[in-house]
């Protein structure tokens, strides 16, 4: 005997017929007979009188019934506390992420989700780009957030898109590509870059993209902080390829020029091995990430 067969039984004993209380469970007539069939074996008696104007409960058929309905009303109220109180208690969304990359996404998104789920708590790691793909790669139950350039991939990750952005050129207000519609990257030969450093994913898109105009880039200055390279494009010491950042606030000598290049984005994007092998939760971050994105 088995405890969803007694709660098919007592859905035959609440309901005026077999086909209601079959379709309030979601199968099939037959199958619940055949259920029925099954407890009446196994009790070795009639449950129901079976006449032309339908059934009724035998007197064993109301013996069970009166002493298995307490049992599986107890049982509900407390799978239903049980449920309230697991779903109030304090879950950790953890991920790994470059500094910087966080700072991308829409801030209204993490605040939005803190509102809606207040039991989930988001917990970073900061890591370099390929140290983030690294700690992804070494267990199925992790996520990291990664810029991940347009030309970029790897069969190894799924990829959750969450935003994408158009790169531009941050140049000092002096520098003659400052007046520019827009720039083409082969434009940059002559310019010196501010680049992120060796642990960005960010790198591949200029190395790439110098290769294909037949140059190799003039790395004037290396760093992991963003804030850092926009000070110095606004001092004038080079250039640097960046989202849209705020130019008029702090950085008042610095410029954004869009490039005409179509393959100039950044896919700000989770990465996991296996999404259905995530935490519950960290799914759920997930849809409601992915949910956001489609509407803004």
């Amino acid at each position: 005997m088995e405890f969803r067969h007694l709660e098919y039984f007592l859905a035959v004993c609440e309901h005026p017929s077999i086909t209601k209380a079959s379709e309030s469970l979601y199968i099939s007539q037959q199958a619940l007979s055949r259920c029925i069939q099954g407890l009446e074996t196994e009790f070795g008696c009639r449950l129901f009188k079976r006449t032309a104007q339908g059934s009724s409960l035998t007197d064993e058929g109301r013996y069970l019934y009166e002493r298995f309905r307490p049992f599986s009303e107890s049982y509900h109220q407390m799978a239903a506390e049980v449920t309230k109180h697991l779903q109030g208690l304090k879950k950790t969304i953890t991920f790994a992420s470059a500094p910087t990359v966080v700072s991308m996404l829409f801030p209204e998104v993490l605040y939005s989700f803190r509102e809606k789920f207040p039991s989930f708590e988001l917990e970073e790691q900061e890591l370099p780009d390929w140290s983030v793909i690294q700690y992804v790669l070494d267990d199925a139950s992790r996520l990291g957030l990664i810029a991940r350039p347009e030309q970029w991939g790897d069969e190894r990750l799924q990829f959750i898109p969450i935003l994408t952005g158009k790169l531009h050129l941050c140049v000092h207000k002096d520098n003659p590509l400052a007046a520019w519609d827009s720039v083409a990257f082969a434009d940059l030969k002559d310019q010196r870059f501010l680049m992120m450093d060796r642990g960005s994913l960010y790198r591949t898109i200029i190395e790439t993209k110098a290769k294909e105009c037949g140059f190799e880039p003039k790395i004037a200055y290396e760093s992991a902080d963003i804030h850092q390279l926009c000070s110095l494009v606004n001092t004038g010491r080079g250039i640097f390829l960046a989202m849209p950042v705020d130019a008029h606030g702090m950085f008042k000598n610095m410029r954004l020029v869009p490039f005409s290049d179509p393959d100039m984005l950044l896919h700000i994007c989770f990465i996991c091995q296996n999404f259905d092998r995530l935490e519950p939760q960290t799914r759920k971050f997930l849809e409601y990430l992915r949910a956001f994105s489609k509407e803004a």
